[in-house]
């Protein structure tokens, strides 16, 4: 976890499979998605996909140990653009790649929805607090 980029750890299941033994498209695409979508909620933004364009490198397996990293490239204001990959864990190939684009959220709405979802400053706090102490340690986690 840093301040612009979200990682985490995916094994996929069975029922998540579109051809056999490989996970479905809509799924990678949907890991991408959230996975750059929690890189800039890390910033304390929120924001919604304007646009994402998925490369397909190689088959994702189903029951394999996969790393999914979302990461800010550029922050322009009221477009945020972001990167992202789906890799296997076990050696770092990239089985999928990403860019994205995502509008920030208006203030007004922002309000709206925090209301909706109590307890979303005290989610921003937490991010916040455990991005704070990986710099200080300098050792890097997962979301």
């Amino acid at each position: 976890m840093s301040r612009d980029r979200a990682e985490a750890r995916y094994t996929a299941a069975q029922r998540h499979q579109g051809y056999d033994g490989l996970l479905h498209g809509g799924i990678v695409t949907a890991l991408l998605d959230e996975a750059m979508g929690w890189a800039i909620f890390h910033q304390g933004i929120w924001g919604v996909t304007a646009k994402i364009n998925v490369t397909f490198r190689q088959p994702v397996p189903i029951g394999e140990d996969l790393r999914v990293v979302g990461e800010i490239a550029r922050d322009r204001g009221r477009l945020i653009e972001t990167r992202g990959t789906v890799a296997r864990a076990d050696d770092g190939a990239v089985l999928a790649a990403a860019e994205g684009t995502f509008l920030r959220m208006p203030e007004v709405r922002r309000r709206e929805l925090e209301q909706r979802y109590a307890g979303a400053d005290d989610a921003f706090t937490r991010v916040r607090a455990a991005v704070e102490s990986e710099e200080r340690s300098g050792v890097h986690g997962r979301t």
